[in-house]
């Protein structure tokens, strides 16, 4: 394939949510290894408030020298409605592979813009997307599917604002202690505290609140922390499951990026019968969101090694030493290649959608 036949891979990272320097981090691992001789690659950067850079002005972004996870892509230029120089870079791309996690990212939103400017893009639709940033409301889709979730409240702030003390007695009437509180819509345990008694409740609600307008409250589940990818659109495969290991109460930001004792253990070290079960449910709960393309399951294992599901991320960390694309290595996809069977999927069920709707 000559240069000019490579397909222009559209990268867009950063964005306005708390895992910005997380997308950035993932952005610059996927810029280096998409294979040279079948993909351009162009990135476009996204500011913390919004605003798109060229891939020129990207690149010059991308070449300072930070540490791991403190890169941010910071600029100021006009909103992108204002910037033709981006605009005409984005409809010169093939298909566009989204890295930026939570708000107006992995929530929709960027999907939905993409699907109106007519540009294929990797990963799960609007719908499955939006559903998969909310996890009060994929929580509803997987007990329909009839799928194993935990015990769990939707609250909004001003129920809580009204009357807080009301609130705290309904959560220990239902859940009890320990409990985690997480904001609705979140990722990376940003905005997650876990709860022992009634005197931690009030913190942890104005932590989560910080970020969403509706919580998550649900009981803390015994177990080990397991992990299973799915790769598909309409018959999508599962990976084998792998396992988090760390030493913090749950696994928090600091845990996920910070701490180099955590340890994620790929494979795990599960009875065949206990993997057979996590990578059935990993596939059920991706069909259950209506998912296309790619996402990672996460799960509780009871002591009895019963499977309870977490939540589905649809945009996963994508470092090669992440979980999602360490447990496709594991089944013999390495990084790159891995990068292509995604864009493969993207552009298959572009091209289904555009038989079907033109």
């Amino acid at each position: 394939m000559s240069a000019r036949e490579r397909l222009r891979l559209g990268v867009v990272f950063g964005g306005q949510s708390v895992e910005h320097e997380v997308s950035v981090v993932s952005a610059m691992e996927l810029l280096d290894a998409a294979d040279p001789e079948r993909f351009e690659p162009v990135p476009f950067g996204v500011t913390r408030d919004g605003r798109w850079l060229t891939p020129a002005e990207t690149r010059a972004q991308l070449e300072r020298r930070e540490a791991l996870f403190s890169k941010r892509i910071e600029a100021d230029v006009p909103q992108l409605l204002e910037r033709r120089d981006v605009l005409e870079e984005l409809r010169h791309v093939d298909v566009v592979f989204p890295l930026v996690h939570g708000v107006n990212g992995e929530d929709g939103t960027l999907q939905g813009m993409l699907e109106m400017f007519g540009i294929p893009y990797a990963g799960c639709g609007v719908t499955a997307s939006a559903v998969g940033m909310d996890k009060a409301l994929q929580k509803r889709l997987f007990r329909e599917a009839g799928l194993d979730v935990a015990k769990h409240m939707t609250l909004f702030e001003h129920e809580w604002q009204r009357d807080g003390d009301a609130v705290a007695r309904g959560i220990e009437g239902a859940l009890g202690y320990p409990a985690f509180v997480k904001p609705s819509n979140g990722g990376s345990s940003v905005g997650v505290s876990r709860v022992r008694s009634r005197e931690d409740l009030g913190a942890a609600m104005r932590a989560a609140f910080d970020l969403d307008r509706k919580v998550l409250v649900e009981e803390a589940v015994a177990g080990r922390e397991v992990d299973c990818a799915v790769l598909g659109n309409d018959e999508p495969q599962a990976s084998p499951v792998g396992e988090v290991r760390h030493a913090h109460e749950f696994y928090d930001y600091e845990a996920k990026y910070l701490d180099a004792s955590a340890q994620i253990v790929a494979p795990a070290d599960l009875p065949e019968a206990t993997s057979a079960a996590v990578q059935r449910d990993a596939v059920r709960a991706f069909q259950a969101i209506d998912g296309a393309g790619f996402a990672r399951v996460d799960f509780f294992l009871r002591p009895e090694g019963t499977p309870v599901v977490n939540e589905i991320n649809t945009l996963p960390g994508f470092r090669p030493v992440s979980m999602f694309p360490r447990l496709w290595a594991v089944a013999g996809i390495p990084y790159r290649e891995l990068i292509s069977r995604i864009v493969d999927l993207a552009l298959e069920r572009w091209e289904s959608r555009r038989r079907k709707h033109g």
